[in-house]
This record gives C-alpha cells, structure tokens and sequence, in this order.
C-alpha cells in the first residue's frame, strides 16, 4: 500500500476510501467537463489548481466553529460530574465527525481551553482533584481519538486544530497544560496544536501564562508541535487574539466586510492557486531577449489576467454553494456553529458572504531565479522584486475586495500535492533544472536546501506575511530535534516577531524504532539494529509518515537542508 501514490499523506488504502476516491475522480471529471473552458482549460494545464474540485458547488472548504453559542447545556443537568465531562469531549467528536461529513477542509477550534473551562463551569462541575485528574484523562482520549481516527472518507484523519495559551482561568490554564503535557508524552502526531502567544499574557516572565509558554517550547523541541500565532508581530498588534484563530496549515480567516471581524463561526469558502512558475517559464521561453525589468512587468501584465479569470472561477463556484439548503449543512444548522444562525437565514448566501474567498500562490523562489537568473534572497534587489510581486498580488486583492463588496484573501498555499502536480504539468512543456528537481517551493518559502541561517531565513520570509491576509507560515528546519533547547526556541519566536512574521514552526527529523521504540533520527536502530523505522515529517502544517508522502513532497524531503 505504501508504493501507491495519494493525494494527500493522511490518505490511506481501505475499501471504503478506494470507493470514495474512484467517484471523487469521476466527479472531478464532470464537474471539469462542466466548467466555461477558460476556466477547466487553465486547471488541466496546470497554470492554477482548483483545490477539492469534487466539492464544486457543493460544500465549503473550512470552518472554525462556534462551540459555546450552541452548546446544549440542559442535557447535561442529571449527569454526574465524570459523565459531564464524558459527553463534553463526546460532543467535540460529534461536532468533528459531522462537520468531517459536510465540508471538504478542516475544523480549528479558536480558543479550546477558555470553551472547555466556560462549558465546565455552567455544567457546575466540581473543582477538585479527582476532576482535575479525570479531565486530564478526558483530553488525553480525546487527542488519542484525533491521532487515529481515519474515519473520514474511510480513509483520512480529520484535520483539526487547538488554539490554545492565552485564558488564564484555572480551569483553562490546566487544560493548555494537560493538553501540552499529554501530547508531549505521547506517540501522538496529531492534532495540529497552535500556541497563541501575546505580550502580558504569557510570552514573558512575569506573565500569568508564560510557564504554559514554557511547556509549549519544550513540547516544540520534542515533537514539532505546538506551532506559533504571533500576535505581536506589527501585522497582528489591532487584532483581539481571543478572536483570531488559525487552521492547522496556515489559513487564516478575520477580516469581514458582512459583520464582526472574527475568525469564531467563519469560514474559508473557496480557494485556487496560481502557478507562479508557469508564467516565468512562458515569458523566458516565448520573450528570451526582454530585459530583467521587460520581464518583471510582463509577469505582472500576465498575472493579473490570470487572476481575473481565478477571480471569476471563485465567484462561480461561490454562487452554487450559495444555491445550497441550510438543511444541506446539517451539523451547521443543528449546533448553531456559524457567526450567523442558519435557522434564521432564507438563503446560504447570508451565512457565506461571511467567510472568504482567496486566491493562493506557490513557488516564488523558482519565480524570482526564472525572471532574474538568482535566487530571490541572493540579493536585497532581488528580495525586493519578490516583495513588488507579492504587494502587487495583495493590491489586486484589496481592489477585488473593495469593488465586488466580498472578503477576498491573499493565500500562501501550501502545496502538499500541487507542489509536484505543477513541476509534473510543466514538465510536458518546457525543460529545466527547477522544474527537473520535482517540486516547487511552497508559497513565499525559501529554498528548502539554502542553508541560510535561521535568522536570516525569517528576515527574508517575515516581510511577506503581512500581506497574506488569507494565511502564511514560515518554518525553521533544524538538523536534529533540539530536544531541551527551550532557549533557542525562544529566540527564534523573538526574533520572528521581530520581523513580523505572523505564524512559525520548526520542523526536524523525528524517527521512531516500531520494534524497541527508541527515537531520533537515524537509517538503523542504534539500540536493536533494526530497520523497521517509522519517519515522521512535517507536510503542510501536518505531521505524517514520509511514506506516505506525494511525490512532490517526498522530493522536497530529499532535497530539504538544516537552517540550524
């Protein structure tokens, strides 16, 4: 089952999932077949990819869902407090499960330890230590379910996410650190945890939370995970961060032009990507005697064209859904999880001119070495040409925003399976080394092998995040899991914010022998000999086994470099 190649690396061989994929495919191909040829003509030839093209029409991407506003507190009034807590964590599963059926991305929770201290509180539970400590064991089943549930499409985890660090209540303060700690002593990988740091709550000594802080980095030097909301980065210093949540790759929902800015009840609809290679290797073939400056403002010319087109693709696809029942979205509807109660709407589009519709890009660094002849972080010149081209993408943006009254967003896409589907397209049309290599760069990253220091890598990549209003990462890669170096952690995180970056994570090695569970990063067990080694690695904001990887993002493994 390993050698086939997925879609995505969560996606495993069952019975049910071969099911589901066969007719995902047949879908994608009417629906393909369905679509104005401008617009199915640009996906087959790989100069964007319209992400979960079988729910075309159908449903939405993500959503992070309102638990409070719903809750149904007045089941709860006979139960002990054990079963309180019991079908608490229960109702979590359902509200997963449901909107796994319904939606065709993932589910953040925004703040996951102030819910579960202000459901625990009006369910009246006691506050003692056998509470305390069936409430750890509670979350400790609850992110094991998470973990290995692959219940959805019979083959896939759920994607979800815990936004977590800033309540400083007792009850929330101890399920940041049950979470945390449960997670660290685990062989969990998922779910996908951001810790939201902000100053004069936890991110300095003195703070209330800042020992939470603590115990997140150690857990980031262990496992990967706990990733970074900066909400002190200049970007983020105006937005509440009780309010602002982001999904486990990098999607970020706030800005609204329907209502409250808010990310709680809202979702991203729909989203595309632009190839950005593609249109430097159509001007470096077809237009090779153009000035680096000639060739700068052509790609621009052909950019915009493209995402006219993107744009009105968005609103198509925007405007079925609309046309869809609110009973069609039934988790939605029964758990009153939205900004806007679906029982009370006459049409869907009440509910998701809400959310936003964003147009994503990938691979700026072989962009920037097509149209100039060097890397975009070669030089302050080059850096600055990349900067032009990703302000003029957010202008255009802005200009989609202001004239058609709707929350269009900028995406840095992550590009767990496009990061080899584009090279692969492009590969029947033109020949060269940065398409040779298999992958292209996700979003506005460096180059995967540049070996800039880490410091120096967010310096370059900082000054991208503020215009992503769709969502962004930047990732350091280290050699080895820093293990105890919480200090080094630390730093980077300053440093980060620093240079505005708005979400960052560290990524290493993390091997595991599946015959003496011995961990760290090597070929052959150096306690039993053994080659029965599980490898775990970071895809788009995921950890997964690298076997299961896309053959993109097995290729950029290969070629990947430590910044530390």
């Amino acid at each position: 089952m390993k050698s086939i190649n997925y879609e995505h690396a969560a996606q495993r061989k069952t019975f049910v999932g071969l099911v589901y994929s066969r007719g995902s495919k047949e879908i994608k191909e009417t629906i393909l077949n369905g679509l104005e040829e401008r617009f199915s003509k640009l996906h087959r030839e790989g100069r964007i990819h319209i992400h979960d093209l079988e729910a075309y029409g159908e449903t939405y991407n993500c959503l992070t869902p309102n638990i409070l506003k719903g809750f149904p507190y007045e089941e709860y009034t006979n139960y002990s407090d054990f079963k309180k807590m019991i079908e608490l964590f229960n109702y979590y599963r359902h509200i997963i499960v449901g909107l796994g059926n319904e939606q065709s991305g993932g589910i953040a929770f925004a703040n996951f330890d102030e819910e579960v201290e202000i459901i625990y509180n009006k369910l009246n539970i006691a506050k003692n230590e056998i509470n305390f400590q069936f409430l750890r064991d509670c979350i400790d089943s609850f992110l094991k379910w998470i973990h290995e549930a692959r219940d959805r499409c019979g083959q896939v985890q759920y994607y979800v996410t815990l936004n977590l660090g800033l309540a400083t209540g007792e009850i929330s303060r101890f399920v940041t650190s049950s979470v945390l700690k449960c997670f660290m002593a685990s062989k969990y990988i998922r779910p996908n945890i951001i810790f939201k740091l902000k100053d004069g709550i936890n991110r300095k000594k003195g703070d209330n939370n800042y020992d939470l802080f603590r115990i997140a980095m150690e857990c980031t030097c262990k496992k990967m995970i706990p990733t970074y909301l900066l909400c002190d980065s200049n970007h983020n210093l105006k937005v509440d961060p009780f309010k602002i949540a982001l999904m486990g790759c990098r999607s970020k929902v706030y800005q609204n032009e329907y209502g409250e800015d808010t990310t709680i009840g809202r979702s991203n609809i729909v989203y595309n990507t632009i190839n950005l290679p593609r249109i430097a290797l159509e001007i470096d073939k077809n237009n090779p005697n153009l000035t680096k400056e000639e060739k700068i403002d052509l790609f621009k010319k052909n950019w915009l064209e493209i995402a006219d087109d993107v744009k009105d693709l968005l609103f198509d696809r925007y405007y079925k859904i609309c046309k869809q029942d609110p009973d069609d979205f039934l988790c939605n509807l029964q758990h009153n999880l939205r900004i806007i109660d679906l029982n009370k709407v006459i049409s869907m589009e009440e509910v998701f001119k809400n959310g936003t519709l964003a147009i994503g890009f990938i691979g700026v660094s072989e962009t920037i070495e097509l149209l100039t002849g060097e890397k975009y972080f070669a030089s302050e010149e080059n850096h600055q040409i990349a900067i032009d081209l990703i302000k003029m993408m957010r202008d255009t943006i802005d200009k989609y925003r202001k004239e058609y009254n709707m929350n269009f967003s900028l995406l840095g896409t992550s590009g767990e399976f496009i990061s080899g589907r584009f090279p692969g397209v492009d590969k029947k049309y033109f020949s060269n080394s940065l398409i040779d290599k298999g992958y292209y760069t996700n979003s506005f990253h460096v180059d995967v092998d540049s070996r800039l220091n880490p410091f120096e890598k967010l310096k370059f990549e900082g000054t991208f995040h503020k215009f992503c209003n769709g969502g962004c990462i930047s990732y350091i890669e280290f050699q080895s899991a820093p293990l105890n170096n919480v200090e080094a952690i630390s730093e980077l995180i300053e440093s980060a914010i620093k240079y505005d970056v708005n979400y960052l994570g560290f990524n290493f090695p993390m091997d595991r022998c599946l015959d003496c569970d011995t961990t760290g990063t090597f070929d052959t067990c150096g306690e039993c000999g053994s080659h029965n080694i599980l490898r775990i690695r970071r895809v788009s904001g995921y950890l997964e086994d690298v076997e299961f990887f896309t053959p993109g993002k097995k290729a950029e493994v290969a070629h990947r470099k430590p910044n530390a």
